[in-house]
């Protein structure tokens, strides 16, 4: 008998599958017959038709305009770097050219890398789909049924569909009910349709994108250790846009329910969905706000048989390591080490029995040839000010 470990169903276990980043764009290219090879220099106008849309993909058109110059040199200048692959589609000779429709598979990946290295930034897949309309196209399905936002038999409430329209939505998006047409959603694979069907239903949908979705909801299996039943549910989503016919990104997720109630498998199925989406369209950064200065008390403790050593908090770490090395080392020194760092400085614990004053001598030299050293001693306290380098 199968069984989910409880850890299993504690957790969201994510996992992510992602294909490379190639975007698909039909371009055309020509070039005059007297040319020396006029269908390698019509492919070399297609090739940098499609980089110069596959740029407009991930850069913001802020920055296309102003690091025109640098693009066209880099990157549509040599174009062929990026091509992974190509489709001729059409080839003819119009008067004296030579005229190509070409499909052009530009991986944006390498595109990106290239553009980092010109310290140009890129947008994400969600900033390039900000105020886009999109349609989702979700199936769900277990053993018993299989239910689906779209086709003859389309439901306008569907497990997940929430979850996910509000994820579409945070990410800038518009969200577009599907049409209750087309094909009817696959019972098994993956996803519920191809990307060809999807493309029509959000061009029926009269939206940008489309959002392919398929959720497999397990057999409810009894769960090691407890007296429980637990669900599998599993979600794959596939973002396409219709623009080039290109895949803006993919995720999977699975997650786990305990229990069978119906609450607890859709709160799964929620879940699910959320995650893989999320790895299609990462959230945006937050920027830290800057931390508060600590105010208070930051005097360190006295403890018997310990002399506290301390230093300013701008001391290198070299510098404070180079002390610390030289007192554990020190005669009468049983033993030394880092107590704290803070608004205050760094401290450091002598356990010796000597007086205060004698481990003050002992630290009064410098660590190392090249180190200055100056000192004097505050409630019982050894204030060390180091400079140079140890």
């Amino acid at each position: 008998m199968r069984s989910l470990s409880l850890v299993c169903l504690l957790l969201a276990l994510t996992s992510v599958a992602r294909a490379e980043d190639l975007g698909a764009y039909d371009t055309e290219g020509d070039a005059e017959l007297s040319g020396s090879d006029p269908r390698v220099a019509a492919l070399d106008e297609a090739f940098a038709r499609a980089v110069t849309l596959a740029i407009s993909d991930v850069v913001a058109p802020d920055v296309r305009s102003a690091k025109k110059a640098e693009l066209d040199r880099e990157l549509v200048g040599r174009a062929r770097l990026w091509v992974a692959k190509f489709t001729v589609v059409k080839d003819t000779t119009a008067g004296d050219r030579r005229q190509l429709k070409v499909t052009v598979r530009v991986d944006r990946d390498k595109v990106r890398a290239k553009l980092a290295e010109m310290k140009i930034p890129t947008m994400t897949a969600g900033e390039a789909s900000k105020g886009r309309a999109v349609t989702v196209l979700l199936r769900v399905g277990d053993r018993e049924s299989v239910r689906a936002t779209f086709g003859a038999s389309a439901e306008k409430e569907l497990p997940g569909l929430g979850a996910l329209s509000s994820a579409l939505r945070t990410g800038g998006m518009t969200v577009k009910r599907a049409p209750a047409a087309g094909p009817a959603a696959r019972a098994d694979g993956e996803l519920p349709l191809s990307d060809e069907d999807a493309d029509a239903l959000a061009a029926s949908a009269k939206a940008d994108l489309a959002a392919i979705a398929g959720v497999s909801i397990g057999d409810a299996v009894p769960v090691r250790g407890i007296a429980s039943n637990g669900v599998l549910v599993t979600a794959h989503v596939r973002l396409i846009d219709r623009r080039g016919k290109k895949l803006v990104g993919q995720g999977t997720a699975t997650t786990a329910a305990r229990g069978t109630d119906p609450a607890v498998i859709k709160h799964a199925v929620d879940a699910a969905l959320v995650g893989a989406i999320t790895d299609v369209l990462p959230p945006t950064r937050q920027a830290l706000t800057a931390a508060n200065g600590f105010t208070g008390e930051d005097t360190p403790a006295a403890e018997p048989g310990v002399v506290l050593v301390r230093m300013s908090p701008k001391t290198p770490w070299g510098i404070v390591n180079a002390e610390l090395k030289y007192l554990q080392g020190a005669k009468g020194v049983q033993r030394a080490v880092l107590r704290r760092l803070s608004p205050g400085g760094w401290v450091i614990g002598v356990t010796t029995t000597e007086s205060v004053e004698r481990i003050a001598q002992i630290a009064k030299k410098p660590p190392a040839t090249d180190t200055f050293v100056e000192m004097r001693i505050n409630a019982d306290i050894i204030e060390l000010t180091l400079s140079g380098a140890p």
